[in-house]
Formats: C-alpha cells, sequence, structure tokens
C-alpha cells in the first residue's frame, strides 16, 4: 500500500522522456520508501506525447497529471502504454 507519495516527476532531455515518482512508508517494505522510474527511448517518447495529445491538453507534466494521477498510477500507465505500442525501460529501489 502506498502510504505517502512524493508526486511523479518528468524530465525530457534529448528526445528521451523519464518519469518517476517516490513512496514513503510503504507497507510492504517494512514502512520503508520506494522509488519508481520510467524511461523512453526518442521513438517512443514520441509515440507517448502523440498518444497523450490526442486525449489531454496542456504541458507535457499535466497531461501526464491527468492521464495517470498526480501519485502516478502504475496500472494505468502500463494499460496505456500496451494499448498504443509504447515500450519503455523500467527500474525501481526500495530501502
Amino acid at each position: 500500500m502506498r502510504e505517502g507519495t512524493s508526486g511523479f516527476w518528468v524530465t525530457k532531455k534529448g528526445g528521451r522522456i523519464t518519469i518517476g515518482y517516490e513512496d514513503y512508508g510503504v507497507s510492504e517494505f517494512g514502512g520503508g520508501d520506494f522509488e519508481k522510474t520510467y524511461e523512453m527511448d526518442r521513438e517512443n517518447s514520441k509515440k507517448f506525447v502523440s498518444a497523450l495529445k490526442k486525449l489531454y491538453r496542456g504541458s507535457l507534466e499535466k497531461m501526464i497529471e491527468d492521464a495517470f494521477g498526480k501519485g502516478f498510477n502504475d496500472p494505468k500507465f502500463w494499460d496505456f502504454c500496451k494499448e498504443h505500442g509504447i515500450k519503455y525501460s523500467s527500474f525501481s529501489w526500495s530501502g
């Protein structure tokens, strides 16, 4: 269960998009913290932005918030990417 969240962050550099978030006090990790990061290459970043623009308006951050929530809903992101043929890599950290 996600106890608290930092909200998500997004960076766009060299045409690549990185999205991440950190949760605090996660019961599954004995009350520890958890961080998740998703990365998309240039081609998939373009697909991602294009798909978001068909459904949402505003800055990239605003569209991501509207699509996946302030706390970033992983299953919604996974489903969105699967539906639009978007590939990404991910990694996580807990401690």
